[in-house]
């Protein structure tokens, strides 16, 4: 099936693939990434399979070329996207969910080349500027367990591997294209890490299968970005909430204009309406919220280029059925389960549930409701609920609350260990621009709305709610983030 996938990148589109700064030339045709993925194949597949089994472990500093090692290794079978950089201990934690036969770096002194030596697993290095690699061997070909394997964060349990076959990328990859209307003409800006399905599936995959380009860029380099958008034009660019907002910090300090560009996109963490509407503001362009998971790659819902954005929410489900299972009949939120063709099967799923479909229903951890019109507001996690003493804390409860004040842009509630109740409530609330708010008057607020025994412990003020290194909000390890002490 991996050869199909390498059929839609071969076939004709854009003359140019890829534009890069850092690669000679500035940019690579169609034509010579397809030669490269063959030529990483030929290379890397006779010491692969030479060993135990595992999969390829792929964690290169350039990102044009790590993706195109990604999918010559997905060529011969399971690669894997681990980070580049982390202590062995977190190396042992993936190792143990997704055993590696060989890591491929073109960096020998990274933490994942230094961790693989030290483990005796076989570290290839990638040699050589784009267009000065042949291959070395014939690969032995497709192989039926090829997938792409991606890690979940291990904000929300222990971190996991997830497998996601060639049928579930295409299927996600042309739902992205068909939702946002991608042709050979558009050029995506890909600075989202590409450790993700944000980053790989979507900014990089739904625009080559498309027939477009993709231009990579360094987010943290700001001069290097301006440089790009100046000389690829992108047409769009997907993002966490967190990129977005660096992208707008350096094109507004910049006073750099964006010709061409469509559309931008946000996943993988809470957009508000705030950030929103200063992208929307400033960049004159719709800004699509989208809900996605490690396990359902593209989108499961989202909103649309044209129509009603509903504020707050994901938009409707696109390329899965989704459905909110309330606790009770009174209840509209509920736990959100999903199936479709870009879903893979996870621990949890319900082979009994009635009613045809594409494959088995699966929980998604995160509990959301349907509005009137069909919209779908994710509101939090399951694992998310604080138990103070007995008593259930809904964390969106405090945050509406908190919300209600003039001057709170964003606010989240998260548990505090404490010896004698297990857990307490905690709350950090971030002041609108130009703002102040004193945590009193917060208090006061939560008071006159909530029941006493769901009063926060702690309230904690800052100027932005701190995230962690994939761009998420860690409920769980809040407290710690934020310096505040157990009790």
């Amino acid at each position: 099936m991996a050869a199909e996938l390498l059929e839609l990148l071969d076939r004709e589109g854009a003359a140019i693939a890829i534009q890069d700064g850092d690669v000679p030339g500035g940019q690579i045709s169609r034509r010579n990434m397809v030669a490269e993925i063959a030529a990483f194949a030929g290379t890397v597949s006779p010491a692969w399979h030479s060993g135990p089994p595992g999969s390829a472990w792929v964690a290169a500093r350039d990102r044009c070329l790590q993706v195109m090692a990604v999918l010559g290794c997905l060529a011969c079978g399971p690669t894997a996207l681990p980070e580049r950089t982390g202590p062995p201990q977190m190396f042992d934690t993936l190792a143990g969910v997704c055993p590696p036969a060989l890591v491929v770096s073109d960096d020998g002194d990274c933490d994942v080349a230094r961790w693989a030596a030290a483990r005796g697993v076989p570290v290839h290095l990638i040699r050589g500027a784009p267009g000065e690699r042949i291959p070395a061997a014939r690969s032995r070909g497709p192989v039926a367990d090829s997938a792409l394997q991606l890690f979940t964060s291990g904000t929300t349990g222990p971190v996991k591997c997830v497998s996601l076959r060639v049928p579930q990328l295409l299927a996600a990859t042309a739902g992205v294209a068909g939702r946002l209307v991608l042709t050979e003409s558009d050029t995506s800006l890909s600075i989202a890490p590409l450790t993700h399905t944000l980053g790989f599936v979507t900014s990089v995959l739904a625009g080559l299968l498309a027939g477009g380009r993709v231009a990579f860029a360094d987010p943290q380099r700001a001069n290097a970005l301006l440089r790009t958008v100046s000389a690829a034009r992108p047409t769009w660019c997907a993002a966490s909430p967190s990129g977005l907002r660096l992208l707008h910090t350096i094109m507004s300090s910049g006073e750099a204009t964006w010709p061409g560009l469509r559309f931008l996109r946000s996943s993988s963490a809470p957009l508000s309406d705030d950030l929103a509407a200063v992208l929307e503001g400033f960049f004159q362009v719709p800004v699509i919220n989208a809900y996605v998971m490690t396990e359902a790659p593209g989108e499961i819902a989202s909103q649309d280029l044209a129509g009603e954005r509903r504020r707050g929410t994901v938009g409707r489900p696109t390329l899965c059925e989704v459905e909110v299972r309330s606790p009770d009949a009174g209840t509209a939120a509920g736990e959100i389960w999903i199936r479709g063709p870009n879903v893979a099967v996870a621990d949890h799923t319900d082979p009994d549930h009635d009613g045809p479909g594409h494959g088995l229903w699966t929980r998604t951890g995160d509990i959301g409701a349907f509005d009137d019109a069909g919209f779908l507001r994710v509101t939090g996690r399951t694992h998310d609920v604080i138990n103070q003493g007995g008593v259930k804390v809904w964390p969106p409860e405090v945050e509406a609350a908190a919300l209600q004040h003039p001057d709170v842009t964003a606010a989240v509630a998260f548990p505090i260990p404490h010896e004698g109740l297990g857990e307490t409530v905690g709350l950090v609330v971030v002041p609108r621009e130009g703002r102040a708010v004193d945590r009193t008057a917060v208090r006061r607020l939560l008071m006159a709305d909530l029941p006493r025994d769901k009063w926060p412990s702690t309230i904690v003020v800052r100027g932005e709610v701190p995230l962690t290194a994939r761009g998420k909000v860690s409920r769980r390890r809040m407290w710690q983030m934020l310096g505040v002490e157990a009790r």
